[in-house]
């Protein structure tokens, strides 16, 4: 009797320590896996989302030039008016929690605006302040964004917001005017 609950007793004392040990070994396994999924998903949206908002650091004003082109450089072009006559132009600037116009002419005169809700994706961003909403459509790969506005759009002295914008990477390959030709 005695070797028997000794036996029975091992067996519960062996079969005990088998499942802790499979417990320790399975544990660490499904928090790694689960701890890996949960980190390198949100990590690829962050960069993504990130290099698009780097990418719209400074849009800059651009206007029709001449509809009828099929080369998207020489369709837009540098807005003349607003850069050379008026200076009354504003430059965007977008981060995930503020959108800011600055003057062309100078970079005293701005107005920022803190972003409340933003969503983006590879060809529309959307982003709300307290006063407007917004939305940025690309419509050419250049790129060339066409900005629409709802809500209080009143407007601000010295920051007149263009229909389309480019970013300050593709600017030069748009066709300018000299504004030195300008006889205003």
């Amino acid at each position: 009797m005695k070797t028997f609950l000794k036996f029975i007793l091992l067996a519960l004392i062996f079969s005990g320590c088998n499942q802790n040990a499979k417990q320790k070994i399975e544990n660490p396994s499904k928090k790694d896996t689960l701890t890996k999924t949960e980190i390198a998903a949100p990590a690829v949206e962050s960069k993504k989302e990130k290099n698009q908002i780097e990418d719209l650091d400074q849009l800059f004003a651009i206007d029709i030039v001449d509809p009828k082109s099929e080369n998207v450089f020489k369709k837009y072009g540098i807005e003349f008016t607003g850069n050379c006559y008026a200076c009354d132009l504003a430059i965007l600037s977008l981060t995930e929690k503020q959108f800011k116009m600055t003057n062309v002419c100078n970079d005293k005169v701005t107005k920022t605006y803190e972003i409340i809700e933003f969503s983006g994706s590879d060809n529309l961003i959307q982003f709300k302040t307290k006063q407007n909403n917004f939305v940025l459509t690309k419509i050419d790969k250049a790129p060339v964004y066409e900005l629409k506005i709802t809500g209080d759009t009143t407007e601000l002295k010295d920051l007149r917001i263009s229909k389309f914008y480019t970013t300050s990477k593709m600017l030069d390959k748009f066709e300018e005017h000299d504004c030195g030709d300008f006889q205003g």
